[in-house]
């Protein structure tokens, strides 16, 4: 029987329950052996990352430790330079042809995926799983091969919005895992 990976990609600055949840709500629901969790190097589509990628590493690396289903992916820190999705993909399966790969995204990334850097063809190039978010829209469904919407849970937690609470301290320190928040009070006292 063909092992199925789930990919969730993103650049974990910091990696939040948010995450965790859609990483954990995708494996039961599509039944998923195992997901790996790929921070980017460069993102085409955001700017360049506030934390250096040595420490969103480490971060994600106590976010695995979290369940025996998920694994650190260095692909795209590995390979270095601008992370396009697709290509990245291209690689792992070419890499990995004996597994069978799905791509795991938050309702926000949806809403700019047509942007994204050969969109038409990633979305006929594996499976997808996308979890709904408060305030997004999950349109152009109809445009992906395959495409699984989780709707269970939802949550309006962005690394962004925690990023900002660090900044003007009224972090709660209970959107991301203990050993995360711990990292993230240390390197905001530097």
């Amino acid at each position: 029987m063909t092992k199925k990976v789930g990919i969730i990609g993103g650049t974990f600055d910091p990696p939040h329950i948010g995450h965790l949840i859609l990483a954990e709500e995708a494996r039961i629901t599509c039944l998923l052996d195992e997901v790996w969790w790929m921070p980017n190097a460069i993102p085409p589509h955001k700017s360049k990352s506030n934390t250096d990628e040595g420490s969103r590493v480490k971060m994600v690396e106590q976010v695995v430790r979290m369940s025996p289903h998920f694994r650190l992916c260095l692909e795209e820190i590995e390979r270095e330079g601008v992370s396009y999705t697709v290509d990245t993909l291209h690689h792992l399966m070419k890499k990995h042809p004996s597994l069978a790969f799905h791509f795991i995204m938050g309702g926000d990334s949806v809403e700019n995926f047509d942007s994204w850097y050969k969109a038409n063809e990633l979305k006929q190039l594996l499976p997808f799983i996308v979890m709904t978010r408060p305030g997004y829209e999950v349109g152009g469904q109809d445009t992906f091969r395959d495409l699984t919407i989780l709707e269970r849970v939802q949550l309006d937690v962005s690394s962004t919005m925690i990023r900002e609470s660090l900044s003007n301290d009224t972090f709660n320190e209970y959107l991301v895992i203990p050993n995360v928040a711990a990292l993230l009070k240390e390197n905001n006292n530097e």
